[in-house]
């Protein structure tokens, strides 16, 4: 029985929150499961020479990630097998499956988000991604040596799919399967006491209703039809649209300039874990709009903590995450989202929708996925 793992986590300069949310979630669990847990991740060196000149910032990173990291892997690998330890890694995103060509491949997993960069690599426009010329080149990388892996878990159905469709390498051995994203047990309603508390700092905030949006600016995330969506409501609504995380990009802000909406939209920029779990807890329905996603953690998060959620009609947001305890649109039409928003009006209509999502948050239990972890570990 393996009773050591390693954890392949990012490289902290590339600001991917949500993995290194990810990360620590994962060192939780193993740890609650008696296994002896480590992080390691690629330590930045050659960056800071780079005298914060953007472009040479990029490529000294990749001095970091793909040249010093994997040394430092075969190193740790080394230094296991003389000891005889019994170690096994889990390499925590994807994006980082090029690491496994230095580990040893029966002892390691990986978890898969998405395969959206990728296939916006290859040519793929759905994605609603974008790929420079070396990035095209770094997802094919990525691609190949994903599609290497002996033990892979997948957070959705449709991301497996997706996969599978472009794996490169056909392998019966493969054990690769699904497990869903865990849902921390951090997120639960908060009392109105304590809302009050973490929010009093936002003075907009006081006496308003309030539309949550949490996400970053990337295209996928489609705020667009929020700021669309607000416009439309003006008529029907008297609240704020609270845009939690990024700061909004500027084709955003001057369409806010031409809508002439900008006294009902809030930014928050990096919210904190206590204000996200206040905003879910506070908001009269958290809005999940995206193009394309790998899962949707925002959803359950939500629903765990008292909130409706009104999500786009494609997968793997519907049905396989937001199941019967959220409400669905089309991400191209703010109509359709305003309409749904406007039946939470009906309060037992919306004491109903929030009733069916903490029950859907209970099918993303964090034991369970971390024991399929172990499971896929130890098989």
């Amino acid at each position: 029985m393996i009773r050591r793992i390693i954890l392949i986590g990012n490289y902290k300069p590339d600001k991917q929150f949500s993995m290194q949310i990810f990360e620590v979630l994962m060192a939780e669990g193993y740890t609650k499961s008696k296994l002896r847990v480590k992080v390691i991740r690629p330590s930045e060196i050659f960056r800071k020479l780079s005298l914060n000149k953007q472009g040479v910032m990029k490529w000294l990173g990749y001095i970091d990630k793909f040249f010093l990291f994997p040394i430092q892997l075969l190193v740790t690998r080394s230094i296991n097998f003389i000891l005889f330890r019994s170690v096994s890694y889990h390499i925590c995103d994807h994006s980082n499956a090029f690491y496994l060509y230095f580990l040893p491949k029966k002892k390691t997993i990986i978890t898969c988000h998405d395969v959206l960069a990728i296939r916006a690599g290859l040519g793929f426009g759905d994605t609603y991604c974008h790929a420079t010329t070396s990035g095209k080149v770094l997802q094919k990388i990525i691609l190949k040596a994903l599609s290497g892996a002996k033990k892979l878990a997948a957070v959705s159905e449709f991301t497996l799919n997706q996969l599978l469709e472009i794996d490169t390498k056909s392998d019966s051995n493969k054990n690769w399967i699904i497990i869903h994203n865990a849902l921390s047990e951090k997120f639960v309603p908060l009392p109105e006491e304590q809302i009050q508390v973490v929010l009093n700092k936002f003075q907009q905030l006081k006496g308003k209703d309030i539309i949550l949006h949490v996400g970053s600016d990337l295209e996928r995330k489609n705020r667009k039809l929020l700021i669309y969506m607000i416009y439309e409501l003006q008529q029907n609504w008297d609240g704020l649209l609270v845009l939690a995380g990024e700061a909004l990009n500027a084709q955003l802000l001057e369409l806010i300039q031409k809508l002439n909406v900008s006294d009902r939209i809030l930014q928050i920029q990096n919210p904190s874990d206590i204000e996200i779990i206040a905003l879910y807890s506070r908001c009269q329905a958290m809005i999940f709009p995206s193009y394309s996603e790998g899962f949707g953690w925002p959803i359950i998060e939500a629903q765990a903590c008292g909130s409706p959620v009104i999500t786009s009609n494609k997968a793997p947001m519907m049905d396989e995450v937001g199941g019967n305890a959220a409400l669905y649109a089309d991400p191209n039409d703010a109509s359709s989202f305003a309409n749904q928003f406007l039946k939470f009006n009906d309060i037992k209509f919306r004491n109903a929708t929030i009733k069916l999502g903490y029950e859907n948050a209970k099918r993303f239990d964090f034991s369970n996925t971390i024991r399929q972890y172990v499971e896929l570990i130890e098989n």
